[in-house]
C-alpha cells in the first residue's frame, strides 16, 4: 500500500530508530541505525509529525484496515507473523488508533506515554518489540500483534 505521494512514493518508518524514508520502497537496511528490514509504512501525516513539520492534531490519519494492512505488509518475509487471534488483532488496531486521537501518534496500545515527545517516539507502534525480553522469552510484543513465526 501506498501513500499519497508523488509516483508512487511512500513514507517509511525505521521501527528501531524512527528514521523516516521517502521513496518508491522502503530500505532494506536503515542508514541511520545498520537495523535491516526494519522499516514500516506510515501515513505522510504520521511521518510529518515525527520530524516536526506538522502539529500533532494535523493532517489525515489512517483508518483502521489501513492500520491492519500496514502490519500485514510490515510482516512479509519477516521472522515474525500478526498474531492468530483476529479478535485480539483488532482490540489492539482499535487502541493504536485511539492513542492516536488522543497522543497524535500510533503508541503501542500497551506502553504508557510519557508525555516528552521525543521519549515517546520509541513506543509507535510497530515497536523496536525484538530488544524486549518478552520477544526473547515467549517470541511475542508486549501486547501481543506480533508473534514469533513457527517456521524460524
Amino acid at each position: 500500500m501506498r501513500c499519497s505521494g508523488l509516483r508512487g512514493k511512500a513514507f517509511y518508518r525505521c521501527t528501531v530508530c524512527n528514521d523516516i524514508h521517502y521513496g518508491n520502497i522502503a530500505p532494506k537496511i536503515c542508514p541511520t541505525c545498520s537495523s535491516k528490514d526494519a522499516y514500516v509504512h506510515i501515513a505522510e501525516r504520521e511521518a510529518r509529525v515525527i520530524l516536526k513539520f506538522l502539529k500533532i492534531e494535523e493532517g489525515k490519519k489512517f483508518n483502521e484496515n489501513e492500520v491492519l494492512k500496514t502490519f500485514e505488509d510490515f510482516t512479509k518475509s519477516k521472522d515474525f507473523t500478526l498474531n492468530a487471534d483476529k479478535e485480539r488483532i483488532k482490540l489492539i488496531v482499535q487502541g493504536v488508533l485511539e492513542h492516536e486521537e488522543q497522543y497524535g501518534l500510533k503508541y503501542c496500545p500497551c506502553r504508557m506515554t510519557s508525555g516528552n515527545f521525543d521519549e515517546d517516539l520509541s513506543l509507535i507502534c510497530p515497536c523496536n518489540f525484538k530488544v524486549q525480553n518478552n520477544w526473547k522469552e515467549i517470541g511475542e510484543c508486549w501486547c501481543g500483534l506480533f508473534i514469533k513465526r513457527k517456521e524460524y
